[in-house]
């Protein structure tokens, strides 16, 4: 069986390559060597191919368009998309590069609402816009802590991307240049640099003329290699990280990670109609090398941020996720084997890897407000109660898979029963020890507050509903302990506390976005998130009407059977 599940693991590693992302080398290997030179943005220092591909983002919503995308920028690269604004900015203002989805937003300003790109200077021109911003302005002037209507923030984002690339057309220089350690970088560009870094400007003037004349521009770069390396050297450390992003970048590990946890579920599936042992051996295959790139990506997070990896929305999903199969993992082995808790572990971190895709990449590597720069406590309070979240997020996989087997599909042989038995069990233990984490990691918050702001607790909204949160969880247990509900309720309340857990990690922070908890707050995904909570309502009431319909039946046979 090892060396069965060894050989498979091994063959399912030789595709790994194949899943990783197109990268700018496949065009000019001069530019990948540019994009691997270190700049310093956002309070950090990253590889200048991740602050293109940021870049990119903030003004296209993509790294890259296949096809169909903006004007000069389908099928190329975010290198020669930072390379085109930097060194042809006077084409790019005129180009159809910012990205605007929003119908209702684009007609509201007065622009096409059929069209989805549009250059900054017209977006420049665009009264609609300005007059959003105007009244923005205005608001604050009267009340300094105002804030901004949803359609007020999507105009400023709109005209902080056209910014940008206005910004590199005007001569915009890149902090590059490494000075000494925990000082700010000097900046260059192909027209201007600090002074003493002549050297570096004409190097750079030099990619310009290469690049814009369509020749390979490897000579220039190793000579802005050498300049910049006359004046600076990063620290080892330093480099080591920068190295690190780039293979992080190009290796894409959260892809991987999607595509073997939906591999696993698809074969665990598949064991249960055909070729049960060797379906069940490349299901764990696919598990296996799933939880490897996980764990993998978490690693290479957590060494080149050097933090928690729970600093942001996004790390928290994955922390989420790698906690929910941990602990299904552990708690399959401990049952020996048998019960749900390595498929209910897998469904849920597929889910949480897969919803923080739809983080924004800007929201995905930003740098520490001031209030989380306490590794101990972020390690403290934050892991343990997003921890929470994937155990509880176990429980309602569990909870899904009894009432779909038990109610919805109404399986009611002596094997299925007893299956739907354990699922009800294993789901009141993982709340169970959910439970233990939520309460523990929110008391563990009251003393970071406590040290942070003076106040243990102060009813802020987040401490408000992690309050919520745990007392609708104690409701549930306490109400299975004394039978006030049965299996249905048990499973059907899984379900319902996981929709207020979200509510309580994502609720709070992108739809509320009050409290003390700014530095949380975010946009983005409160479309799908709402879709998921109004298909999940309506499940539960499918699953009630269904359950209610059974009992009925059930008890007009009972007279008859007697």
């Amino acid at each position: 069986m090892f060396r069965r599940l060894l050989f498979v693991a091994m063959w399912c590693l030789a595709l790994l390559p194949g899943l990783s992302r197109a990268n700018a080398a496949d065009t000019d290997p001069g530019i990948a060597r540019l994009g691997a030179l270190a700049v310093q943005e956002g309070g950090r220092i990253m590889p200048l191919e991740g602050y293109a591909r940021r870049f990119a983002v903030e003004v296209t919503g993509r790294t890259r368009w296949s096809s169909g995308g903006p004007e000069g920028f389908t099928k190329r690269s975010s290198m020669q998309f930072l390379l085109d604004c930097m060194f042809d900015g006077d084409k790019m203002i005129k180009s159809k590069v910012v990205t605007i989805e929003d119908k209702p937003f684009k007609k509201l300003v007065g622009l096409d609402p059929e069209r989805r790109f549009f250059s900054p200077v017209e977006l420049s021109q665009c009264t609609g816009l300005s007059q959003l911003l105007m009244d923005f302005e205005k608001a604050r002037q009267d009340d300094p802590g105002a804030s901004a209507t949803k359609d007020q923030r999507k105009a400023m984002d709109i005209r902080n991307a056209a910014n940008r690339v206005a910004e590199f057309a005007s001569g915009l220089t890149l902090p590059i240049i490494p000075s000494q350690p925990g000082q700010a970088f000097r900046h260059a560009s192909a027209q201007t640099a600090d002074p003493g870094a002549e050297a570096v400007q004409a190097a750079f003037k030099e990619v310009a003329q290469l690049y814009t004349s369509g020749q390979p521009v490897t000579p220039a770069v190793e000579k802005l290699e050498s300049a910049i390396n006359a004046m600076g050297a990063l620290t080892e450390n330093d480099a080591r990280n920068v190295r690190l992003e780039i293979f992080y970048d190009n290796h894409d590990p959260w892809v991987k990670t999607a595509v073997f946890y939906g591999l696993a579920l698809v074969l665990f599936g598949f064991s249960r109609l055909v070729m049960k042992n060797i379906m069940l051996t490349l299901g764990l295959a696919a598990t296996v090398i799933g939880i490897g790139e996980h764990i993998l990506g978490v690693a290479l997070r957590v060494i080149i941020l050097n933090r928690a990896p729970v600093s942001n929305t996004f790390e928290s999903l994955l922390w989420m996720g790698l906690v929910a199969i941990g602990v299904g993992l552990i708690f399959q082995i401990v049952n020996k084997r048998r019960g749900y808790y390595l498929f209910g572990g897998i469904a849920a971190a597929m889910i949480s890897v897969l919803f923080a895709g739809l983080v924004p990449l800007a929201d995905r590597t930003n740098s520490l407000p001031a209030v989380l720069r306490s590794n101990f406590w972020l390690t403290i309070h934050v892991l343990t109660i997003v921890a929470s979240y994937g155990v509880l997020a176990v429980a309602a996989v569990l909870g899904h898979a009894y009432l779909i087997k038990d109610v919805i599909l109404n399986k009611r042989d002596e094997v299925s029963r007893a299956r739907s038995a354990a699922l009800v069990v294993q789901a009141y233990r993982t709340i169970q020890v959910g439970l233990v984490l939520l309460t523990a990691g929110t008391i563990l918050g009251g003393v970071w507050a406590a040290e942070s702001w003076g106040r243990f607790w102060g009813w802020d909204p987040k401490e408000t509903w992690a309050l919520i949160s745990i007392l609708v969880y104690f409701a549930v247990l306490h109400a299975r302990y004394v039978r006030w509900i049965e299996d249905f309720g048990l499973a059907a309340s899984a379900v319902l506390g996981l929709v207020v857990i979200v509510w309580t990690f994502y609720g709070v922070n992108y739809v509320m976005a009050t409290g003390l908890h700014s530095y949380g707050f975010g946009s983005g995904g409160e479309v799908w998130v709402g879709l998921w909570a109004a298909i999940e309502l309506v499940f539960l009431a499918v699953c009630w009407v269904r359950h209610r319909s059974l009992k009925s039946a059930a008890a007009l046979n009972k007279p008859q059977a007697a």
